[in-house]
């Protein structure tokens, strides 16, 4: 059942701090050494509008962000040609890095010289303009060091059926990249030595572009890869790029620069660039919504907040809850690394910037967010899903700074809640206001509002430093009231007394929150 919100999110901030006051803090109640009231929390006074900056990171209604354009410049951008796919593709829909392992096999590894091959895909357009082709599907297969290929039996094959090593595929990432760690292929009879790779685009499951080529080695580098086992085990090769008909016809433009590692193995870097890439499909970068951090990662549940242009009609934000599907004719679906697609809920989305929910039950490993309007596929994007993914809402919605946060300080049983910042009017930004820690017996405590981090482990996986202090995190989980909201209690060292400002660190499992800055009177 949908209802309009009573208060709705954008215009009530008072509303909704007490929402985040009651229903969060209150989580607190039962941690042991940390205990709190319910009843001193239903009905919160002393709020002043700072988490209200939460409302104005999750909807932006005033100033949106924009996202960072990558420098091309350095990226060659040259088309390249397409070759044939030859007779052992398999989609086996394995997202993964490497490939050296049978996933059918207890992923043993397959010998051979080490060899990691990095593609940057971009997309030119009619005025020879490139930019990185994001989303992209990028398969990549190929031999073993004696000639064979995985999943395939006959044709100058042993029967491999059912074996899935040196084939997978990766979704380019926001700068149009993907690295594949694999190994230096081997040769069989009629062909030179060569990988396959392909690149696809996907509109929710139809595949919407598919280009297919090949790429070869120099023979004198491959010369020299073969005097090792195991490929020294098998004879001399007939076939050169010289006598291969496939790779003249590919000439340079598929001939590898390929240098060494410095640790026995080899690497390579190979640009392409894309002509007939469906002009509707615009790049998004999507990001956590609370600290904006490029490359962290998200996590199901989390507020996600997704650039581009051309992604919405007009600019609204939410009003309903349940959260809607569609707004202002945009849709939000994030297709999983098990290859489900699910449909996102929507905070708030313009032309530019669209506020998202990960939707519950998202797979971990790379993900593809597809921006639809009205129904068509406009944009497409690559992001990774993990268990944790934490980020700190902050007082000026930027991710940097002061959080977006309370003070809650217990004095002889009696609670009371204290404003950390407040908005200069004169200098048209967040001011800190210094944390006062009182006199001894006052326990005070930070309650930070975030995302991301919800399906940590527990407690036993954060930690927390204050200006070098540590300090001990009493409740990490959902909010409880705000879809996608998290939230974080920790305790205040009195030693932070007198200190200014100071930094503030959370990790949880392991993953790093955007540190924001405290004052202590």
């Amino acid at each position: 059942m949908t209802k309009k919100l009573s208060t709705p999110y954008l215009k009530s901030r008072r509303a909704t701090l007490q929402m985040l006051g009651a229903a969060g803090i209150g989580a607190l109640a039962g941690s042991k050494g940390l205990w709190i009231t319910r009843a001193a929390v239903e009905q919160p006074t002393a709020h002043s509008s700072l988490p209200g900056s939460v409302q104005d990171a999750i909807f932006p209604l005033r100033n949106f962000r924009t996202s960072a354009v990558r420098d091309l410049s350095q990226i060659s951008c040259v088309t390249k040609p397409a070759l044939t796919e030859g007779p052992f593709f398999v989609d086996e829909r394995l997202n993964r890095s490497d490939i050296r392992t049978d996933p059918a096999n207890n992923n043993a590894i397959k010998p051979g010289t080490p060899f990691t091959l990095k593609f940057n895909v971009s997309r030119v357009t009619g005025t020879n303009a490139c930019t990185s082709l994001i989303g992209a599907w990028v398969d990549l297969w190929h031999c073993d060091a004696l000639g064979g290929y995985s999943d395939v039996s006959g044709q100058g094959n042993p029967n491999n059926l059912g074996q899935k090593w040196l084939r997978g595929y990766q979704v380019t990432d926001n700068n149009g990249e993907v690295t594949f760690q694999s190994l230096y292929p081997g040769w069989y009879q009629g062909r030179t030595t060569h990988l396959h790779y392909k690149v696809r685009l996907f509109d929710g499951n139809t595949r919407t572009y598919d280009f297919t080529s090949q790429l070869t080695f120099d023979d004198a580098l491959t010369d020299v890869v073969y005097q090792a086992a195991p490929y020294n085990t098998k004879g001399a090769r007939g076939t050169r790029n010289n006598n291969d008909g496939i790779a003249q016809q590919g000439g340079s433009g598929i001939l590898l620069n390929t240098v060494s590692d410095g640790s026995g193995g080899y690497t390579s870097t190979f640009s392409l660039g894309l002509t007939g890439v469906p002009a509707t499909v615009a790049s998004v970068a999507a990001v956590s919504a609370a600290s904006y951090a490029s490359g962290g990662g998200l996590s199901p549940n989390a507020i996600a907040a997704l650039f581009g242009t051309g992604m919405a009609t007009s600019t609204a934000a939410a009003s309903t809850d349940p959260l809607p599907t569609t707004l202002a004719g945009a849709t939000v679906i994030v297709r999983d690394s098990a290859g489900t697609s699910r449909t996102a809920s929507l905070f708030f989305v313009s032309p530019t910037q669209i506020n998202f929910l990960i939707p519950p039950n998202t797979a971990n490993g790379a993900a593809t967010v597809i921006v639809q309007q009205n129904g068509a596929t406009i944009g497409q994007g690559a992001v990774t899903i993990q268990n944790v993914a934490p980020g700190i809402f902050t007082a000026n919605a930027t991710g940097n700074g002061i959080p977006a946060a309370l003070a809650l300080r217990v004095r002889n049983g009696v609670q009371t809640y204290e404003a950390i910042a407040q908005f200069d009017q004169t200098q048209s930004r967040w001011v800190a206001l210094p944390i006062d820690l009182g006199p001894e017996g006052d326990q005070v405590f930070l309650v930070a509002y975030g995302t991301g981090f919800r399906n940590s482990a527990g407690l036993t996986g954060a930690t927390c430093a204050i200006g070098g202090a540590s300090a001990t995190v009493g409740f990490l989980g959902a909010q409880g009231s705000f879809a996608g909201l998290d939230q974080a209690n920790i305790l205040l060292p009195r030693s932070l007394a007198g200190r200014g400002t100071v930094e503030l660190n959370l990790s949880v499992d392991g993953r790093a929150a955007n540190p924001v800055s405290l004052t202590f009177k």
